[in-house]
């Protein structure tokens, strides 16, 4: 193996290159050629997951839901929301350009509706006397941010079930050498739409997305792991999405009134490209085709703020690892795990490491950077 201290430029092998002048402050990478990980290569046979060691009733335990905590938490982040919209519509009677910020505050909440719509999918936030209510409240989430809610449980479940396995999980599905110039553009993407440029793209896609299903139109996860019956509640919830967002556009110009427009159908677009940001870190320069998810998973480190909005995607490893443990158990697992996982860095720090890993693919693409002593 060979180590990168703060990447900076030699001729060793693994080595990552940077641009003279330029530090990119990563303590310490790691790089192997994949040939020498022949030990975790992906099992196409066996199927199975290298995981540590948990005590059954320690598991258990941890597995427990908690009603009263699920609803608490979505109350909270319909207040966070609501209130920044009111906040945004007050400010707006006297000054645009005030209530900008709070309209900002808001898209960034909004951004969060896919860590609800995520432990939701999981069926973990209430306990099971509730699962209809559940399925209710998932529904709605979904027609927020754009999705079929069949159709994002199917594509989880494959993404656990087949996490970073090329071909089959679809929601990995990146080139199979992540190069800088990828990773910058798929950035820049989400900045463009933050700064509302790239919002009319995102928006004509989520629009074709569901046209496409809706016409009865197979990507390939639906071709190869929906049943008949599967896309055919596909159809039927994508039509109800598009409805929905019609409706509210249609509202809007026939009462001329901006506000359900920029508060409903737009703001998915931009607020998920803030939220992104930490999304995004989860897989991108983490390993392909391996048996042990603490090489293929990233965990995020963010402060309590952002931690109670977040809903566990941040113990992103811890997660996968065991993904029947509620969001609000995950620092509890996390600390039994200890030493035994991938030390999680802030947000900034692993778009950093994912850019390094870029340099080194550029250089070496059959490099690889190992999180963690094995």
């Amino acid at each position: 193996m060979t180590s990168d201290t703060n990447l900076v430029p030699h001729n060793r092998a693994g080595a990552a290159q940077v641009k003279e002048g330029v530090r990119w402050i990563v303590v310490s990478l790691t790089f192997t050629p994949r040939s020498e990980l022949a030990d975790y290569e992906w099992d196409y046979q066996l199927k199975n997951w290298n995981r540590p060691d948990l005590d059954r009733d320690i598991l258990k335990e941890l597995r427990q839901r908690s009603t009263w905590n699920g609803i608490w938490r979505v109350w909270l982040f319909l207040v966070l929301l609501g209130g920044s919209a009111v906040a945004t519509l007050y400010v707006s009677q006297y000054s645009l350009w005030l209530a900008l910020p709070l309209l900002y505050l808001y898209y960034f909440f909004y951004g969060f509706w896919v860590a609800i719509a995520h432990e939701l999918q999981h069926k973990t936030v209430f306990t099971r006397s509730l699962d209809g209510f559940s399925e209710i409240l998932f529904f709605m989430v979904q027609i927020f941010i754009w999705n079929s809610p069949r159709y994002a449980r199917i594509s989880h479940r494959l993404h656990h079930r087949y996490t970073m396995v090329r071909g089959v999980d679809p929601e990995t599905d990146w080139p199979e050498v992540i190069t800088t110039q990828w990773l910058r553009n798929y950035l820049w993407g989400f900045i463009l739409r933050i700064l509302v440029v790239g919002v009319v793209v995102a928006l004509y896609r989520d629009v074709m997305i569901q046209v496409n299903r809706i016409a009865g139109k197979k990507d390939r996860m639906m071709r190869d792991y929906c049943s008949d019956h599967d896309v055919a509640r596909i159809r039927k919830e994508s039509t109800a999405i598009l409805f929905f967002h019609v409706a509210v556009v249609a509202a809007a110009i026939w009462f001329r009134r901006w506000e359900p427009i920029v508060f409903i159908t737009l703001a998915w677009h931009i607020g998920s490209a803030m939220e992104m940001l930490w999304h995004q870190t989860e897989h991108i320069g983490r390993l392909y085709n391996v048996k042990d998810q603490r090489l293929s998973t990233r965990s995020v480190y963010v402060g309590p703020f952002v931690k109670l909005i977040y809903w566990g995607l941040d113990d992103h490893v811890d997660h996968h690892l065991f993904p029947a443990v509620p969001s609000r158990n995950l620092p509890k697992l996390h600390k039994i795990l200890g030493d035994g996982l991938p030390e999680p860095k802030g947000m900034i720090a692993c778009w950093r490491e994912m850019f390094a890993i870029a340099r080194e693919k550029d250089r070496e693409p059959v490099n690889e950077f190992v999180p963690m002593a094995m």
